[in-house]
C-alpha cells in the first residue's frame, strides 16, 4: 500500500519494460536484416561491372572488403582519420567536419591494429553500423510519441530500406548525423530533457554543418514548454556549439574560421539563387535522360544519371514535406525544409543539387512523413519493393566508383 501510495504502479513499469524490449527486437531485427542485405549485395557486386574511369585508387584491401564502402568522400574520411587536416596528404580537407573522423581514429586506436588506409575505412563502417540503431530507435520513438505505433514502424522500415540507404554503413557521416539528431529530438520531444537535446545537436553541429538547424526544433520546443523550462533556455546555446568549436579550431591552425566555406567554394560550391539552381537542375536531367538512350551500356548508362536523381530525390523530398505538414509539427515540417533546401541555395555551380540523394537521408521528417502516408501494408510493400530495387542499383554502381550522391 505505501509503494502505490508513493506512486510506484508495478503493472505500468512491466507494461513499459515489455514496450521497450518489444522496440528494441524490431529495430536490431530491421537493422540486422537491412545491414546484412546491402554488406552482402556490396560484395555480390564489386567488381561485377567495369570500374569507373574516376578512380584515382582503392582502399579496398583486398577488392571487395568492408573497406569498398570508402570511395569517394569516405577516403577524406579515411585521410582525416589517419593525418588530421594535412592537405598534403591529398584527400584531408577542411571542408569536411572533424567529429565523425575523430570517433574513427580513436576507436581504431583504442582496439589496436595498423593505422592504414584500408584498416581505418574498416573501422569507419564499424562506426557508422554502431550508431545506426540508435537512430533508429530515436525516429522509432518520435513517431510513435506523436503519430502511433504502425506509422513508427513503416517509418523505420523505410528509412531502413530507402534507395541510398547504403551510405548508413558506408564511412559518411549520415548514420552518425543521424543517430544524433534523431537523438536531439528524441531527448527534447520524448524525454523533455534540454540540456541532453542541446548537447546532442552540438555535437551533430560538430559532424555536419548543418546540425545547427537544430535549433529549429529546439526553439520550437522550448517556446511551447516555456514556463517549465524558464532559464533552461541557456541550454540553447549549446546547440551550435559544435560547429563554433570547430570553426575556432580552424582559426587557430589556419587562422580563418571559416576556412569550410572556402574549401567548399574552390569546389563550386557557394550561395547562389535557388531558382537558378532549379533551372539548371532540370536542364541537367534533361541532359541525362537524353544520354541514356544514346548509351548501349545500361549500367553505365545509369551512373551519369545523377542529375536526373539529384531533381527526383529532390521534388520527393519536397512533396512529402508538403503533403506531411498537415500531420508534422511546425517545427519538423521546418526543419525537414531547411535541411532540403539548403543544398539548393548552397549548391555547386557545375550541379546545383550535387549530393541530393545522400542529403535527403537525415532529413528525418520526410520518412515520417512516408510513414504516415503508407500505413497500409500494401502501400508500403510497393513502396519497399520498388525501393530496394533501386537500392541495389545504386549499390552496384558505388562500390564500383560509379558516383551516386
Amino acid at each position: 500500500m505505501a509503494r502505490e501510495q508513493a506512486g510506484h504502479d508495478p503493472v505500468s513499469e512491466e507494461h513499459s519494460a515489455k514496450s521497450t524490449a518489444s522496440t528494441w527486437s524490431f529495430i536490431l531485427k530491421v537493422f540486422a536484416a537491412s545491414r546484412l542485405f546491402y554488406l552482402l549485395a556490396g560484395v555480390l557486386f564489386v567488381g561485377a561491372l567495369p570500374v569507373s574511369s574516376f578512380q584515382r585508387q582503392t582502399l579496398d584491401v583486398p577488392f571487395g572488403a568492408l573497406s569498398m564502402w570508402a570511395h569517394y568522400d569516405g577516403e577524406r574520411y579515411v585521410s582525416i582519420a589517419l593525418y588530421g587536416y594535412d592537405e598534403s596528404s591529398g584527400e584531408a580537407s577542411p571542408a569536411f567536419f572533424p567529429l565523425y573522423p575523430l570517433i574513427v581514429r580513436s576507436v581504431a586506436e583504442l582496439f589496436g591494429g595498423p593505422l592504414s588506409p584500408g584498416a581505418v575505412s574498416v573501422w569507419g563502417v564499424l562506426v557508422s553500423l554502431t550508431a545506426l540503431p540508435f537512430a533508429l530507435w530515436f525516429l522509432y520513438r518520435i513517431t510513435e510519441q506523436g503519430w502511433g505505433e504502425q506509422a513508427a514502424r513503416g517509418t523505420v522500415l523505410i528509412l531502413a530500406f530507402f534507395p541510398t540507404t547504403f551510405f548508413l554503413n558506408s564511412v559518411y557521416t549520415e548514420s552518425l548525423f543521424l543517430a544524433l539528431s534523431t537523438g536531439s529530438v528524441w531527448a527534447v520531444r520524448v524525454r523533455k530533457d534540454l540540456l541532453l537535446a542541446c548537447l546532442l545537436a552540438g555535437l551533430a553541429a560538430a559532424t555536419r554543418n548543418v546540425g545547427v538547424l537544430l535549433t529549429i526544433p529546439l526553439i520550437y520546443e522550448w517556446w511551447r514548454n516555456r514556463h517549465e523550462y524558464g532559464w533552461k533556455a541557456v541550454y540553447l546555446a549549446l546547440a551550435p556549439s559544435g560547429l563554433l568549436a570547430y570553426a575556432g579550431y580552424l582559426w587557430w591552425r589556419f587562422g580563418a574560421p571559416l576556412l569550410f566555406l572556402e574549401k567548399q567554394a574552390e569546389w563550386g560550391r557557394g550561395l547562389s539563387g535557388p531558382f537558378d539552381a532549379l533551372r539548371d537542375a532540370f536542364g541537367l536531367a534533361a541532359s541525362s535522360l537524353i544520354s541514356v538512350f544514346e548509351s548501349g551500356a545500361l549500367f553505365q548508362a545509369l551512373g551519369g544519371l545523377y542529375y536526373f536523381w539529384n531533381l527526383l530525390f529532390l521534388l520527393l523530398a519536397y512533396v512529402m514535406l508538403s503533403v506531411g505538414v498537415r500531420w508534422l509539427s511546425v517545427d519538423l515540417a521546418l526543419y525537414g525544409f531547411a535541411l532540403v533546401l539548403v543544398p539548393v541555395f548552397f549548391g555547386a555551380t557545375a550541379d546545383p543539387l550535387l549530393s541530393m540523394p545522400r542529403f535527403v537521408l537525415v532529413a528525418f521528417p520526410i520518412f515520417i512523413a512516408l510513414g504516415i502516408a503508407l500505413k497500409d501494408r500494401r502501400l508500403i510493400a510497393g513502396w519497399l519493393v520498388a525501393s530496394v530495387i533501386l537500392s541495389l542499383a545504386f549499390t552496384a554502381l558505388f562500390v564500383n566508383w560509379y558516383f551516386v550522391a
